[in-house]
């Protein structure tokens, strides 16, 4: 039986920022207790359910998981260690806010066991902060740098995000600039996307923030593959980039189809061919595991044909690809629209695989779309 990737989700933060469409909750620090006691239980759940299985990778996500500090943090980490088996080599990774943390804090969490950190930086402009409604500051986020490093953080993932509203070329290369002058073994580089439901959306539909000028966002995605080249990381998966052997193990499974269990509220798990999320309410969440039931609110078991659809989406978007059978290469080949698309420079057709280029990459969810008619998925 194959290692499985655990993920826990925390999802209280200091603020909600207006872009983030994730499950999360500004405050309530009256619930950070119970919540904590949920997490516990529903492990001990999950062990009961599934027995001894080995975990390789442990993702602490949030929210802000960082902001209940190291003594919950290493509580919810020794529920972990009791109910699975972990690999002596195993990636535990953390998310931080630049502002939830010092150099005290994260020494406590690199004894802990915390072998991987993901710094959500977004830029090193205050400027740009303040329009995302982030809480700290381009300062705060050098020195967390610096003492991620001090603390023997030597695993260090930054997340920044490029058009953002104001932002310009020159401010995006200077971010890009600073993100490197940190040495991070790993970024992952989103462009801001406008999610229903949140503030940003609301903003934009009201004329008070311009909507992503999408030709300015097409060539930040393109600078970005470009600088980060040149700097010696990998582009590994449309948003991420990594030196070499410093790829994120816990997502990496994701893309590639490995089993993971997902605890808290909105989280997903998939196992045995069956995706399944929780419910994403927290105090329907609290009340489910409190009463001893399954906070499982939905789940669906992946068939044949929505595996090959995944197959083909996911693996578009990695440097891996679409591993081909020799059916599907042939059909490729034989598909004029293939020809065009190899042909303007977006597709790579080998012997046996089906790569996106960097271009490629910039459109991989049309593309992905476009192979899947072409196969037939």
């Amino acid at each position: 039986m194959k290692d499985l990737g655990l993920y826990l989700h925390l999802p209280f933060c200091r603020s909600r920022c207006g872009y983030c469409a994730f499950v999360s909750v500004a405050g309530r620090p009256d619930l950070w207790d119970p919540y904590l006691d949920a997490l516990v239980t529903e492990l001990a759940m999950a062990r009961e359910r599934l027995g001894p299985r080995t975990v390789d990778t442990v993702y602490l996500g949030g929210g802000t998981p960082t902001l209940l500090g190291e003594r919950r943090l290493g509580r919810l980490l020794e529920a972990v260690a009791a109910g699975f088996r972990m690999t002596a080599d195993a990636e535990v990774t953390v998310e931080a806010n630049p502002g939830t943390v010092d150099a005290a804090g994260l020494s406590a969490l690199r004894q802990l066991g915390c072998n991987r950190l993901s710094l959500g930086v977004q830029s090193f402009h205050d400027a740009e902060l303040v329009a995302l409604g982030r809480t700290h500051g381009a300062a705060q986020a050098l020195t967390a740098c610096g003492d991620a490093r001090l603390a023997g953080f030597d695993n260090l993932s930054l997340d920044l995000i490029f058009s953002i509203p104001g932002a310009t070329l020159e401010t995006w290369s200077s971010t890009l600039d600073q993100a490197l002058d940190q040495e991070p073994e790993h970024l992952s580089v989103y462009g801001l996307t406008v999610e229903e439901g949140t503030a940003l959306a609301a903003q934009v539909r009201e004329g008070q923030v311009p909507p992503v000028d999408e030709d300015l966002d097409a060539r930040l995605f393109a600078v970005t593959g470009e600088r980060l080249g040149e700097a010696g990381y990998e582009q590994y998966e449309v948003s991420n980039y990594a030196r070499p052997g410093r790829r994120s193990r816990h997502n990496w499974g994701y893309w590639t189809g490995a089993e993971y269990l997902g605890v808290g509220v909105s989280a997903h798990t998939f196992l045995a061919g069956r995706r399944s999320w929780n419910t994403d309410r927290l105090v329907e969440y609290l009340d489910r595991i409190g009463q001893g039931r399954s906070p499982e609110s939905g789940g669906e078991v992946i068939d044949r044909a929505t595996a090959r659809r995944e197959r083909i989406w996911l693996g578009l978007r990695t440097d891996r690809g679409l591993a081909l059978t020799p059916d599907e290469r042939q059909r490729l080949a034989a598909a004029e629209r293939v020809r065009q698309l190899t042909g303007a420079g977006y597709l790579e057709l080998g012997s046996d695989r089906l790569t996106l280029t960097r271009s490629g990459l910039a459109v991989a969810d049309a593309l992905g779309l476009e192979v899947s008619q072409v196969l037939g998925a």
